[in-house]
């Protein structure tokens, strides 16, 4: 279980996260909405120990987050940013992409760490002709499937989505969240998905959190309908996905 205690993040005179507590269960899918600059993506910085809330505490299966543990944490706690192409190295190919973490993380042989990258591959779609492919000559998409195996090949416990998915057209996004909903059945573990789209969350979530200037002002358990969110920002946010939906359309 991954956890945050009464965090809070300041830059300066902003309060970028004020007093957040969340949890993020085992083998689920938690799911934080809001709008840009809500603080949604400090909070996954801080989750992943890529940065350090001012005060509060991270808990990993009950232990606190410190720097003795932090690069366990980084190993268990993966993220996915929501630029792909900015968080790959272009001059690399797909195959050392994914090798690496597989030797300096995991330590293991060659021969292994050939049938392991097989397996990531098949795991998330990504054609196995293109593994010999720099990132740079990667599709959007194809360098998307690939940032998620290589979070895959960890072996973390759980993966946190940083607006992963925007930017992607409708077929693909619903490809790859498919894809993730098979993935958590088959490995058991946890997603969490930043994002500020409700179709992503509702078609996701185990537990949706709503955030606003740096606050959770909502959580929805087990949610079933745009209608079960009952704030009024909330309801906003439901007027505007419907506006967006129905544009589509025009």
């Amino acid at each position: 279980m991954l956890k945050a205690e009464n965090i809070t993040k300041r830059y300066g005179f902003q309060t970028a996260v004020d007093d957040i507590s969340i949890t993020i269960s085992d083998d689920s899918v938690t799911v934080i909405v809001g709008e840009s600059g809500s603080g949604k993506s400090t909070l996954a910085r801080m989750l992943s120990y890529i940065e350090r809330p001012d005060t509060g505490r991270i808990l990993l299966d009950g232990t606190s987050i410190g720097r003795r543990t932090a690069k366990a944490t980084r190993r268990n706690v993966q993220l996915v940013m929501q630029d792909a192409a900015s968080s790959l190295d272009p001059h690399q190919t797909a195959e050392q992409v994914l090798d690496e973490p597989l030797k300096l993380l995991l330590k293991m042989g060659r021969p292994q760490r050939r049938e392991r990258i097989s397996e990531l591959t098949d795991m998330v779609h990504f054609p196995r002709d293109r593994l010999k492919n720099k990132v740079s000559e990667l599709s959007g998409g194809q360098q998307k499937r690939l940032c998620i195996a290589r979070a895959l090949a960890a072996e973390p416990q759980h993966i946190i989505f940083d607006e992963s998915f925007s930017g992607l057209d409708v077929t693909l996004r619903k490809q790859i969240l498919s894809m993730l909903k098979e993935l958590r059945k088959k490995l058991h573990i946890s997603f969490l998905i930043i994002t500020h789209d409700l179709d992503t969350a509702m078609y996701m979530a185990d537990r949706i959190y709503v955030m606003r200037f740096g606050k959770v002002i909502e959580t929805l358990e087990r949610p079933t309908s745009f209608l079960d969110l009952k704030e009024d920002y909330s309801k906003e946010l439901v007027k505007a996905a419907e506006y967006k939906r129905q544009a589509l359309y025009i």
